[in-house]
């Protein structure tokens, strides 16, 4: 956690990023929880004043904390804001910035700053990079199996040297912590701030998915999506013995409902599934199109995506998979994904 002293240096570094060399910026915390903090820009004659509060990474779920946190709050500031979050301040008329130089504020005092990502940002090189078994890891310790070698690689199917490594390097992250000095495959570990470790995932996760091939297929529903998922796409798939799960918001509206319609449903397969189009168009009744369509599928991305549960006769993905899904689609998805971690307790240790 870093000090107030630090967190002022950061909040004041980040304002002078998006201001004339000029402005002068003057940076009081309002209490002793680093959240809040009352801000002076003066530029000439002009002091603008207002209270900036600080959200985190800027996910959707950091920038509700932080109005739930400090009421009244006029500027939000974070590493760095998703477009979801962006959208849901505007909305709500509250200026934000972030540390990569992005920044909406338009105060009534006359400060108006608007920045656009910078097309070049330098990014220190990172000696750690997410593998696809850290995502897995990660997936098994959010989904709460203890994060031992041994656990862990019973759940995702890793090979030993894979699951120590990922579980090491998530150590290294900051992630998790080791309690007690044992070693082995049975020595545990902990989750040191359950959110962070969401997010970091989260971003991993949106990241993977985004790389991922997707086939996109059209057909038509009897009554609607939903009903369609339930009676006939998955009692066909669970019976064609493929390993399979829904993901996005269908899998959202039969865990935690928040959106009341389904445009497209979201599913992963497993690789041979997803390597036999012709198979696949029968299971799902439908046929591949390049536009118009109603449903998207994608390969599972780890061996733990599809150990969601059953709800309705429906093999739903991994809660945590669905979460970070939502995020990634974005909009109202990733309104119904903060609705989702609040709901079912995703990625907490509840």
């Amino acid at each position: 956690m870093a000090s107030l002293q630090q967190m002022v240096a950061r909040l004041r570094r980040t304002l002078t990023s998006v201001l004339p060399p000029t402005a002068r910026v003057l940076v009081t915390p309002r209490a002793l929880d680093g959240q809040a903090f009352d801000v002076t820009v003066q530029t000439g004659v002009v002091d603008h004043r207002f209270l900036a509060g600080w959200a985190g990474e800027g996910w959707p779920a950091d920038v509700e904390d932080l109005v739930r946190a400090v009421p009244g709050v006029e500027v939000a500031m974070a590493t760095e804001f998703s477009d979801s979050a962006k959208v849901w301040l505007t909305q709500r008329g509250i200026g934000w910035i972030d540390e990569t130089g992005n920044a909406t504020i338009s105060r009534s005092s006359g400060l108006i700053v608007s920045r656009e990502p910078l097309q070049e940002r330098f990014q220190p090189p990172s000696s750690i990079r997410w593998t696809p078994s850290m995502i897995a890891v990660a997936e098994a310790a959010l989904s709460r199996v203890t994060p031992t070698v041994q656990s862990i690689e019973d759940a995702t199917g890793y090979s030993r040297n894979a699951t120590a490594t990922s579980l090491a390097q998530l150590e290294r992250l900051g992630f998790l912590e080791r309690p007690t000095a044992r070693r082995g495959p049975r020595s545990g570990r902990r989750i040191i701030d359950h959110l962070a470790l969401l997010d970091g995932y989260s971003k991993a996760a949106i990241a993977q998915r985004s790389r991922q091939k997707s086939l996109r297929l059209h057909r038509l529903w009897e009554g609607n999506s939903m009903t369609t998922l339930r009676s006939e796409i998955a009692p066909t798939l669970s019976a064609s013995g493929h390993r399979w799960a829904v993901t996005g918001v269908g899998a959202s509206l039969l865990l935690a409902p928040y959106l009341s319609d389904v445009t497209t449903l979201d599913f992963y397969v497993d690789a041979d599934l997803m390597a036999s189009p012709r198979v696949l168009e029968s299971r799902l009744g439908a046929r591949i199109v390049e536009r118009g369509h109603v449903i998207e599928v994608r390969e599972l991305p780890t061996l733990m995506s599809e150990k969601g549960p059953i709800v309705e006769g429906v093999r739903v993905a991994l809660p945590v998979r669905v979460y970070a899904d939502l995020l990634g689609i974005g909009g109202r998805a990733a309104e119904a994904a903060e609705h989702l971690r609040e709901e079912i307790n995703v990625g907490s240790d509840a």
